[in-house]
């Protein structure tokens, strides 16, 4: 891509009226409205802008307009990577506020977030399981601890002494109290079909290596209310509605890859 391209995406892009300046570097001016974008972030966030305050953000405003004259002079902005980094930021902060925008012109309504809650509830598994594990790194080594545990070896020691996860093991494996949102889905899925007491009698394979899970205890686990999972469901439906709506945008445009 060459700088005349990359310099007309830009001003595509960054097209402003006139604005009055509050500096002038080198005949390049700083616009007020730089100052003012700014203060406005600042005062989005509940701090009030003091003189003092606008002064930094002007001599800011002055110290990125010397080193970016300086990049130019030294040739940085000639380097083709650099110009590909540059566009990449543009177009992913074009990304983050077009969708952003998108939520704000199509928020989630309460209604859904009622809904939502509702098929929450419908899918809710009321179980919550205390467990042990011991993490191997083959599933031969895992054979073996169940072929111990199956002659009455005491899991908390074969923990301790054979578990490659640092973080359980010399607690026993001790896993805590999770439900089903907490653990992988295949962990939780074996544990579900365990008694209290039992352990899986097969290895069980993740990412992070093979497992043999005890199950100590069960109890019942309380229904979140409306309130308590709101915000939670609300940026679930957020999400889901920026996918669907980038999902349109593809279909909708004519897309070839070379």
């Amino acid at each position: 891509m060459t700088k005349c391209k990359y310099l007309f995406i830009f001003c595509l892009f960054f097209s402003f009226p006139t604005f009055s300046e509050v500096a002038v570097v080198n005949n390049e001016k700083i616009e007020q409205r730089f100052v003012d974008f700014i203060k406005n972030e600042v005062e989005k966030q509940g701090r009030k802008v003091s003189n003092d305050m606008e002064e930094n953000i002007i001599d800011r405003l002055i110290d990125l307009k010397v080193i970016n004259q300086a990049a130019k002079r030294s040739g940085l902005l000639d380097d083709p990577k650099i110009l590909t980094q540059a566009e990449l930021s543009t177009q992913e902060l074009i990304y983050t506020l077009y969708l952003q925008r998108y939520i704000v012109n199509n928020p989630v309504k309460n209604d859904e977030v009622k809904s939502e809650y509702e098929i929450f509830i419908n899918n809710f598994d009321d179980r919550e399981f205390k467990a042990s594990h011991i993490l191997l790194k083959t599933k031969t080594q895992a054979q073996k601890i169940i072929a111990k545990l199956e002659e009455n070896d005491n899991f908390s020691t074969l923990a301790k002494e054979s578990s490659i996860d640092e973080s359980s093991k010399d607690n026993g494996g001790d896993l805590g109290w999770f439900e089903k949102r907490d653990m992988l889905e295949i962990i939780y899925d074996e544990v579900s079909k365990l008694k209290k007491g039992e352990f899986t009698k097969s290895p069980i394979q993740t990412q992070f290596g093979w497992h043999v899970i005890k199950l100590n205890d069960t109890r019942e686990a309380p229904l979140p209310s409306f309130e308590d999972k709101k915000t939670e469901l609300k940026t679930t439906l957020q999400k889901r509605k920026l996918k669907q709506h980038l999902d349109e945008l593809r279909n909708q445009a004519k897309i070839k890859f070379k």
